[in-house]
């Protein structure tokens, strides 16, 4: 048992904790801690009454600020903003360039580099990020009082940054990105998506915002659209482009291609080495021909309805093809499409046939609740229309929605205004569809030379991308709402920090795998770097100052792995 034992030394009295132990069979006080003179044990006993302790989330902000200072994103922002000539002042004959406009202390670089981190870790308003950057160390490590980054001062620092800057800064940044990690170039990915927002229809000052194919079911809502190149195995964004809500993918890519062109040229310079995979909302016959044009090698998917032959020969001729460990029924060709011959493949998506049957039954059983009523209407005799006007009715409801009118039949008996209805479940016609359609997907290629397997990998690579646009919908991380900008400059540049923002979460994510490969989303590694946080310690002095000190908290072995793999200093 420990005790409190004074001891006596050259005239001084100190105080030990000793520990009663047994030597040689004989017991003796062991110290087991020295508390030096009695002043000394009372100012330990006042600074524990007064230490004070504050703790802030630490990990996933000091990840993806020292990756965005590697990138010198902040630098990068700067330079092609004093380069576009926007400035407070005009300079006298001979003067230096001045230096971007600042607020606050900050750069625009830098601020919307602030911006982009909490894009990643916390989405939320510009009102709120203060709120939220005060919970982390983010303006310990920036130098900055976060408490005083208003929305008004992001505001003010997206205003300072001319759209036609965005493209050129963009190039920059992602050449350094190709220099510091190793990223794959031989397959890239293009689509496109769009987001609703909430900018009434009153607002004339944004022309960008429009009403269109609504991909989120928000057909109420004006819409922004972002076209999107990535890399292939690694998700990593390559290039990016705001368009209008109305404009269709179809369009835009058609737009898009001599852009990208020029930009895969910069990124690879042998384009025979690359491949471009598409999805089929951005494949029509004009298109194509671009392509070729571009002199681009390409794998994209055709619709079922438009390759209906093809589709019918190829249900006949499905085998199984091995593809990373599993069997995929696949039938091969080269014909004659749009008038050129090319490789196609027809192959059997178990999860998209079970998904589109489901999809359907449920059209079936929407259906079926309006059909019912519609036929208590009729048997009450209040019905108004005639047998031709409810029939039409009846064919538009069901002719809105996918194999619809194919499974789902319908009689009308009586004479007008005595009429009846009935329907039924065509389940031979939903057996054929599930036997010869659905699940069916149709890819197209020039890569002649390539298995069947590598071509229907190729494709299967267009899941990163979808993936990114899965993240921007994400309200968690990386989220591109919610945005309130009413302007189309404002909108651009705020596409431009959520693209900066999933570039610096996705090269995080490579370099995290590296150290533990079971992280397999953005979501997963931050919310564990979250995890990581900074205590700042304050113990009174002497002379009534105080003595701070940081350290992290106490992590577990695989965080501490993590973080250490992460090379992230402590």
């Amino acid at each position: 048992m420990a005790s409190l034992q004074r001891v006596r030394v050259k005239g001084h009295t100190y105080w030990r904790i000793v520990e009663s132990r047994r030597v040689d069979g004989n017991p003796r006080p062991i110290p087991i801690l020295y508390l030096g003179k009695a002043d000394d044990l009372l100012a330990r006993l006042r600074a524990a009454d007064t230490l004070s302790i504050r703790s802030l989330a630490h990990g996933h902000v000091a990840a993806l600020y020292a990756l965005a200072g590697e990138l010198d994103l902040a630098g990068s922002i700067d330079r092609w903003l004093a380069s576009s000539g926007r400035r407070s002042h005009a300079p006298h004959a001979g003067a230096p360039p001045l230096p971007p406009l600042t607020a606050d202390g900050l750069s625009v670089g830098q601020s919307l580099t602030l911006a982009a981190i909490g894009r990643a870790c916390h989405p939320t308003s510009k009102r709120g990020f203060a709120t939220w950057a005060s919970s982390t160390t983010l303006g310990d490590l920036a130098g900055v009082d976060v408490s005083r980054l208003s929305s008004q001062h992001f505001w003010d620092q997206m205003d300072q940054l001319p759209v036609e800057t965005i493209p050129h800064l963009e190039r920059e940044v992602i050449a350094r990105v190709l220099e510091r990690f190793e990223i794959a170039l031989d397959t890239l990915l293009f689509d496109a998506t769009n987001f609703f927002t909430f900018i009434a229809s009153s607002n004339t000052k944004a022309t960008l915002p429009a009403r269109g194919h609504q991909k989120q079911k928000r057909d109420d809502l004006r819409q922004v659209s972002v076209a999107l190149l990535c890399a292939g195995r690694s998700g990593i964004p390559l290039w990016h482009c705001t368009y209008g809500g109305s404009v269709a993918d179809a369009r835009c890519f058609a737009d898009a291609l001599p852009v990208l062109r020029a930009r895969l040229h910069e990124l690879h310079g042998d384009l025979d080495g690359v491949t471009v995979v598409y999805d089929k909302g951005n494949v029509s016959h004009a298109n194509q021909v671009l392509v070729e044009d571009a002199k681009l090698h390409y794998v994209t998917a055709l619709t079922v309805a438009s390759q209906r032959d093809l589709v019918d020969a190829a249900n006949a001729h499905l085998a199984p093809v091995l593809v990373d460990g599993v069997e995929i029924p696949a039938y091969r060709t080269r014909r004659l499409i749009w008038g050129q011959e090319r490789t196609a493949v027809v192959l059997v998506s178990k999860r998209l046939q079970e998904g589109q049957a489901h999809g359907v039954l449920q059209h079936v059983a929407a259906a079926s609740k309006w059909l019912d009523d519609l036929a208590v209407i009729l048997a009450g005799k209040a019905q108004r229309r005639d047998r031709a006007r409810i029939q039409h009715d009846i064919e538009t409801r069901l002719k809105g929605r996918p194999f619809l009118a194919r499974v789902l039949t319908f009689q009308l008996t009586g004479e007008d205004p005595n009429l009846s209805l009935s329907y039924a479940l065509d389940d031979a016609a939903f057996a054929a569809l599930q036997e010869k359609t659905f699940g069916r997907v149709v890819l197209m290629t020039d890569r002649h030379e390539w298995s069947t397997p590598d071509i229907i990998r190729t494709y299967h690579a267009q899941s990163h991308i979808e993936g990114v646009f899965r993240s921007w919908k994400d309200p968690l991380h990386v989220s591109m709402r919610p945005q309130f900008h009413w302007t189309d400059q404002k909108i651009h540049v705020h596409v431009l920090v959520c693209v900066l923002s999933y570039l610096l979460a996705r090269l995080l994510l490579l370099r995290a795998q590296g150290v533990d490969p079971s992280i397999e989303s953005v979501r997963v590694l931050l919310s564990r770097l979250a995890l990581v946080r900074r205590a700042t310690i304050a113990r009174p002095g002497q002379r009534g100052t105080w003595q701070v000190t940081s350290q992290l908290e106490a992590m577990d072995d695989a965080l501490a792995k993590l973080w250490s793999g992460l090379g992230l200093a402590s």
